[in-house]
Parts: C-alpha cells; sequence; structure tokens
C-alpha cells in the first residue's frame, strides 16, 4: 500500500473526536491584537486567521474554541496545552522548528518592515540609526535588525501598546510585519502621518504549529493536507479579498502551483514527502 493510500485509510477511520481535548474540543490560538489578521469585535475572534482556523474546524469535523494570544505567549502557550493548534501570524524559523511541530506547507508569508512619521524623512535601514524602535517581545527579527542597523530597541509585550507608543510620539519607527503594517495604512488617521518607505526584509513564510510531539500524528497530516486545499482552491485569495489585505505573491503563487498541472502531472502534490519540491513548501 502506498503511503497516500496509507494516511488516506487512516484518516478516514478516524473519527471527527479523534484529536483535541478531553472533551472533544479543538483549541486554537489566534493572534488577538493585529487587524484583519486577528483581534476581538466585541462579540467574537474576527480576522483572516480566525476564518482560516473555523474552516480547519469544519474541514475536521471537530468543535473548535478559539483562544486570543499575543506575540509573546503564543509559543507557551502551545507548549502548556492551553491550545492545541496555533494560527497565529507564527514566522517558520530554525528556532522554532526546535521548539514546535511546524506544519508544512506554509499557508502564508511575510516580511519585517518599520512604520514611520513623515515628516522624519527615513529613506533607508540605515536612516534608522541609533534611532528608537518598538518592537514586539519574543518576535524573531528583533535581533537580526538590531545588529545589522544599530538600532535603539525597544521590546513590548503586545502589539496595541507599540501602536499607542507611536501615536504618542514615544518611538520613532514600529518594527512589525509588513502585512501587518500595510492593513494599518489603509486607515486614513494611519495614512496621514505615518508611512512605510522602506523595503521589507527578512521575508519569512508563516506556518501552523502543533507541539512537538505530534509531529507524525493523523492531526499533523490532515492540517497539511487542508492547508493543501487552501492552496488549490484560492481559499486563501478569497480571504485576503474579504479582509481588504492586498493581494500576496505567495499566496497568488501557491494557488497557481497547487492548481495547475504541468505536463499532465501537479506541480505539487499531497502528502508532502522528502521529495516534495521547496517551491511547494
Amino acid at each position: 500500500m502506498s503511503r497516500l493510500c496509507a494516511w488516506a485509510v487512516l484518516l478516514a477511520l478516524l473519527g471527527p473526536c479523534a484529536w483535541g481535548q478531553s472533551d472533544g474540543v479543538l483549541r486554537i490560538g489566534v493572534k488577538r491584537d493585529v487587524p484583519l489578521w486577528g483581534e476581538w469585535n466585541g462579540s467574537e475572534w474576527v480576522g483572516l486567521e480566525p476564518d482560516l482556523a473555523r474552516d480547519l474546524g469544519r474541514r475536521l469535523k471537530q468543535p473548535i474554541e478559539l483562544v486570543g494570544l499575543n506575540t509573546a505567549e503564543r509559543i507557551g502557550a502551545l507548549q502548556q496545552g492551553r491550545v492545541d493548534v496555533l494560527i497565529a501570524t507564527l514566522s517558520d524559523t530554525p528556532q522554532r522548528r526546535e521548539l514546535l511541530h511546524l506544519v508544512q506547507p506554509h499557508y502564508y508569508s511575510s516580511g519585517v518592515n518599520v512604520l514611520v512619521n513623515k515628516r522624519d524623512g527615513i529613506r533607508s535601514w540605515d536612516d534608522l540609526k541609533q534611532r528608537r524602535a518598538c518592537a514586539r517581545q519574543g518576535a524573531f527579527y528583533n535581533r537580526q535588525i538590531l545588529v545589522e542597523f544599530n538600532l535603539d530597541l525597544v521590546p513590548l509585550f503586545d502589539n496595541r501598546v507599540a501602536q499607542k507608543s507611536m501615536e504618542l510620539g514615544r518611538c520613532d519607527a514600529w518594527l512589525h510585519d509588513d502585512t501587518a503594517l500595510i492593513a494599518l495604512l489603509r486607515d486614513p488617521q494611519w495614512s496621514n502621518s505615518f508611512e512605510m518607505p522602506l523595503p521589507s526584509r527578512l521575508s519569512t513564510p508563516w506556518s501552523i504549529a502543533l507541539r512537538k510531539p505530534e509531529a507524525d500524528t493523523p492531526l499533523a497530516q490532515r492540517i497539511s493536507q487542508v492547508v493543501t486545499e487552501w492552496h488549490r482552491e484560492g481559499t486563501l485569495v478569497e480571504l485576503e479579498k474579504r479582509w481588504g489585505i492586498p493581494p500576496s505573491h505567495f499566496v497568488q503563487t501557491m494557488h497557481r502551483r497547487w492548481r495547475q498541472p504541468v505536463q499532465g502531472q501537479p506541480e505539487c502534490s499531497w502528502p508532502i514527502t522528502p521529495l516534495t519540491p521547496e517551491a511547494c513548501l
């Protein structure tokens, strides 16, 4: 029996409550402080990633509960069992692979950039030397940007604190994911005074994460398969449109690669194996 067939049989035998906690609920961690990606609107968690989490539950035929998390607490919440799955703007880095199982293929990608005040005339990364920059505590890019450009980096626990610090002029720049800054600048309240004038750096794909011991479980395999369905069906393309997020080159490229055959064969196919082309991941 081929590996694909073996997984198909195993997944078919598992009922809808084959994963999750003892109460049969799969708890999914999402961001609580990134507009358009994950935040609380007063009655529910909203954004592209909460939508993905709900769609994952639907495809798994599994009850879910969304848990709002900020950047600094994401990994600990998963390791401690407060959540079972993370869909929370988590970039795939070697350090995180040591701590967690990062599902492939990746579902999104972003770089790092800065929000600055227009009056400061920032036109290159070198212009930020020794300027005070707010950043999220625990963000993977903090150290590299700090060392490369000699910023006065101020790590903050919550994106909302960083945003307020920029509003009050306590920081000269906000070091953050470019996707979130693009979303913020759609609001005239911000775009009238602030800008993102520099080229993004450190483009890094995002992964759904599980605890390390779950790397070779049916849940990990099924989530991997769901991500391929999102790419093939254009789910992420449609969610970008729904949330007014500028089209991502990564999403467009993955949609094409997982949908269109090359010489009669799919360019990318599931399951993911060591032979899967890097471009499909």
